[in-house]
């Protein structure tokens, strides 16, 4: 008889748990109001008794209180939290312009494809875009006939080259800075993004930034989609305190221009090595600042610091210098590049 009531007492309390269970949520809720009545009139209590030196033991039992439902957090995801920007530009500090595409090697028109194609990509950068807009950003698009036909048209004129579209794309539309992204999503719904900002005048990384997020069993393709925008998103500020601390000391150098020169006249090496020396001497003598990418014996690469925000301007600075040295043409151009050849 008494092993029959040890059972029959097991089989209620086990009922009485699973009935529980069912509802445990609202259980918790129930359990923290009560847990909450209790503390508060015993810190009450405590403190009409000892006054305000106990002000400590009654915060150590609030966070106490916080740990019993600390297993808890995560189980029932969080609405997503407005984005802020951690270190931020002053009010009146010009910002810069920013331009996002997918990190995909290849020519031609490979990243508008991959988001054209690939909802996760889409996803993805509309995260960092969102992101950007909010926080005052200027943003720069790709789409559209007229800017994308520049963009190849130039890197046509770069043959031999291994820039890519995004690079070209960022000095066409004249972004300050452009950033790629890559991404990826597992079984489980787990997705992880990673971006790199560069300068857009040199293709210098400014920094990387990468997140994840974790979908918590919602794994349906729109979850996936919502969880690449959040993780994007929450890399962002990460990534926007680099740019924005290379942003505040390179603004005041000067609006920056990518010059190449190619030597196209029948030069022997000496005359050759006589050219690149003069234009670059002449070049330092008439700008803020000139830093050199590369310099073969039929190529100057440089970029050069101006005053000037108009490209047309930087480039009748630089036909002045080189036209005495020889001649001079003109063969493409954008907001931030300037093609030419010395013949």
């Amino acid at each position: 008889m008494k092993y029959l009531n040890l059972f029959i007492g097991f089989s209620l309390a086990l009922t009485a748990f699973v009935f529980a269970a069912e509802d445990n949520h609202s259980t918790r809720q129930r359990a923290n109001s009560a847990y909450d009545e209790l503390d508060d009139a015993i810190s009450a209590k405590i403190s009409k008794k000892f006054g305000r030196q106990n002000e400590g033991a009654s915060s150590q039992k609030n966070k106490d209180r916080h740990d019993r439902y600390s297993q808890y957090e995560g189980k029932y995801p969080a609405k997503e939290a407005p984005s802020q920007s951690i270190t931020s530009l002053p009010a009146d500090f010009p910002t810069p312009t920013i331009m996002v595409l997918p990190s995909v090697s290849g020519k031609g028109t490979a990243s508008l494809q991959v988001v054209a194609n690939n909802p996760y990509a889409k996803a993805a950068m509309d995260g960092v875009n969102e992101y950007l807009t909010a926080n005052r950003y200027s943003v720069k698009s790709l789409e559209g006939s007229d800017n994308l036909d520049k963009v190849i048209q130039i890197q046509n004129s770069l043959a031999g080259s291994d820039e890519d579209l995004a690079y070209l794309a960022s000095l066409v539309l004249n972004a300050d800075i452009y950033i790629k992204y890559s991404g990826s999503v597992d079984k489980r719904g787990i997705v992880s993004v990673e971006l790199n900002a560069y300068e857009s005048s040199t293709a210098r990384l400014l920094g990387t930034q990468s997140a994840t997020v974790d979908g918590l069993g919602r794994n349906s393709e729109l979850d996936r989609q919502a969880n690449l925008r959040t993780a994007a998103k929450k890399a962002m500020p990460g990534l926007e305190s680099k740019i924005v601390s290379y942003w505040q000391d390179d603004y005041r150098k000067g609006f920056k221009y990518r010059v190449i020169m190619n030597i196209k006249g029948d030069y022997d090496d000496n005359q050759l090595e006589d050219i690149r020396e003069d234009i670059r001497q002449n070049l330092k003598d008439s700008f803020k600042n000139v830093k050199g990418n590369s310099m073969t014996s039929k190529t100057i690469d440089l970029v050069v610091y101006s005053d000037s925000d108009d490209v047309q301007d930087v480039y009748s600075q630089i036909r002045k210098v080189v036209k005495p040295i020889a001649p001079v043409k003109m063969i493409n151009s954008s907001k931030k590049l300037i093609i030419m050849d010395i013949n």
